[in-house]
């Protein structure tokens, strides 16, 4: 029998929080830079992602940071699978960086 923290311990459950704590890490990367810079938030959007593909591979990358929190937290509540499916996002998030990496200013 399943105990109740384990019954929502699925790999689409750490998929979706992957997803979501990639897209969190980057509102609180744009807020922090917002704040940072005396700024609002729609100027980073407008300058930072939209207008420069130089820094692209460093905002993933800093929104996929939360993801390896959640998952050090996931590990450790033994939700293996949910652990799994945020792992999974950060390996695909990987490539996708060093792409950003190799292609940085050329599209």
């Amino acid at each position: 029998m399943k105990t109740e923290s384990a019954r929502y311990d699925h790999f689409a459950t750490g998929l979706a929080a992957g997803i979501l704590g990639t897209l969190l890490g980057g509102l609180l990367l744009g807020q922090w830079w917002a704040w940072a810079n005396h700024t609002t938030f729609q100027d980073f959007w407008k300058t930072v992602v939209l207008g420069s593909t130089l820094y692209r591979d460093s905002i993933l990358t800093a929104s996929t940071l939360l993801n390896v929190v959640l998952f050090w937290l996931a590990n450790r509540m033994d939700w293996e699978r949910i652990a799994q499916g945020i792992l999974a996002v950060i390996l695909l998030t990987v490539p996708l960086i060093i792409y950003f990496q190799s292609s940085a200013g050329t599209w």
